[in-house]
């Protein structure tokens, strides 16, 4: 079984880890139904454990991004509630243990984005501060536990751009402290090693650095080809590089699967149209680039701008003005 895991199973029944694994995997490739019901499973052989009530929460955060809904915040933050009070029991009982404050800081890093993508960046960032400590100590504690530093990394890189978001507000880290701190969770590290990847691709395309991007966010999609999440990001890079061919066939292929697996999820489907007119428009075929742009105009309603997609509108009207300049 994987080292974190078993790090993270410590308190756990065999039968409960077991669970937890199936979980982890599931949710690799959107399966949340069986992810769900696995961790559900490991609640009620360990009820007082946190670990299946963080990656419960985390799935739902997963979930929500994927289908682009704020509907389920409240199971998220039960869960998440539930894992910190109970790490934090594990540290007044136990002292400062690498488990418990591994959670306690995660629990902290997962709120942290979820303020993130809902633009509330003064409440990411006092979450990414609230989160520091015990990270820092649990990695302390225990100097092998690389997973940790996915939280850290992303607390660095974030820190690192915040004058980016919020001019005047002093960085703690650097951006490059943020990236190879990930880097090092998607070499080493086990149980966040995927999810490790993908903060690895994006930032690193942040940065203007997406040769290097797409190298890690091919390996992503040949490990997990049947995933949405992983194919999103290799879209992207494409459009960066210019790779028209190669973004049109992974567009068309993404859209199928998400009329077929998520028919109403409408924010997703008008996203894809959009970049399929940036790509119809790289490659010079302006009607198509153009019917592109207008589906997604005239479906403006549908599109959810209050999570943050407003730029996808914005964007659509933009190159349509550019087209018919």
């Amino acid at each position: 079984m994987f080292s974190l895991l078993l790090f993270l199973t410590t308190a756990l029944t065999p039968q409960a880890e077991e669970l937890l694994e199936r979980g982890i995997e599931a949710s690799h490739v959107e399966d949340y139904v069986k992810a769900r019901i696995a961790y559900a499973k490991a609640k009620r052989l360990c009820p007082k454990d946190p670990a299946p009530y963080f990656l419960d929460g985390a799935l739902t955060f997963i979930y929500m991004v994927d289908f682009v809904t704020d509907s389920l915040e409240d199971q998220f933050d039960k869960d998440m509630n539930k894992a910190e009070e109970l790490a934090k029991a594990g540290v007044e009982t136990n002292g400062e243990n690498a488990r418990d404050l591994f959670f306690i800081g995660s629990v902290q890093i997962f709120r942290m984005v979820r303020h993130g993508w809902r633009r509330q960046y003064l409440r990411a960032l006092s979450a990414g501060s609230a989160a520091l400590d015990p990270l820092l100590k649990a990695v302390e504690l225990d100097p092998n536990l690389y997973d940790a530093y996915l939280a850290k990394g992303a607390f660095d890189y974030f820190s690192g751009r915040v004058n980016r978001y919020i001019p005047g507000v002093p960085a703690e880290a650097t951006v490059e402290k943020g990236i190879s701190e990930i880097r090092l969770v998607y070499e080493k590290g086990t149980y966040f090693k995927a999810s490790a990847g993908q903060a690895l691709s994006w930032m690193l395309a942040e940065e203007d650095r997406s040769k290097e991007a797409l190298e890690v966010s091919r390996e992503l999609v040949n490990s997990y080809p049947d995933a949405r999440t992983f194919r999103w990001e290799l879209g992207e890079l494409y459009l960066d590089l210019g790779m028209w061919e190669e973004a049109k066939e992974l567009y068309k292929e993404l859209l199928a699967d998400i009329r077929r697996d998520q028919p109403k999820c409408y924010t997703n489907i008008y996203q894809i149209k959009l970049r399929l007119a940036q790509v119809y428009a790289g490659m010079g075929d302006d009607e198509n680039a153009r019917r592109c742009c207008l589906e997604v105009i005239v479906n403006k309603d549908r599109i959810r701008r209050d999570l943050g997609y407003s730029d996808i509108v914005k964007d659509a009207e933009k190159l349509l003005r550019h087209l018919d300049g």
